[in-house]
């Protein structure tokens, strides 16, 4: 029962509370990984434009920063940290490809012995690509619709009207 009440105190200082909140977005940790397989679902189904999704997961990834920055032991740093450099690495453009490289970096060497630790070390070996712009993006992007005409003046329209005197 002592170990017990041990382990739990020790879990409660090394694990972010549920009711703190991080970043510019106040987010807590629970809400960073929650966000990030949103931002996963959204973009891989084409409801997100690549630019859309990555400045959302740049927001998401302040708070992330700020968590690991107050609690850098929490058990669940590692598999957040790889869940979000994979939406990186899925996204088109040189900054997501050195965010995914970034947070594959410091899950690699923050938590070496974890299975994400490993994974993140393999990418790393097989090397994380830039990714080139989807066509789906492309075409969505095109048919973006325009603003309606406006009229041809500002001026009211003559009127058949005498004028006034």
């Amino acid at each position: 029962m002592l170990t017990c009440a041990v382990l739990l105190s020790q879990l409660a200082v090394t694990s972010a509370p549920a009711d703190e909140y991080f970043g510019k977005f106040k987010m807590s940790a629970l809400r960073v990984r929650y966000e990030t397989m949103q931002l996963k679902k959204r973009y891989e189904a084409h409801r997100l434009l690549p630019e859309q999704a990555e400045h959302l997961l740049l927001l998401t990834e302040d708070s992330f920063d700020q968590w690991a920055a107050r609690y850098p032991t929490d058990p669940w740093l590692a598999s957040t940290g790889f869940l979000i450099a994979g939406l990186y690495a899925e996204l088109p453009g040189n900054v997501a490809r050195d965010h995914a490289v970034t947070l594959y970096v410091y899950v690699k060497g923050h938590f070496p012995r974890s299975r994400y630790g490993a994974e993140s070390r393999a990418y790393l070996h097989r090397g994380v690509s830039t990714k080139a712009d989807p066509p789906w993006a492309k075409a969505m992007r095109a048919v973006v619709p325009s603003a309606p005409p406006s009229s041809p003046s500002a001026s009211p329209s003559p009127s058949s009207a005498p004028p006034r005197e």
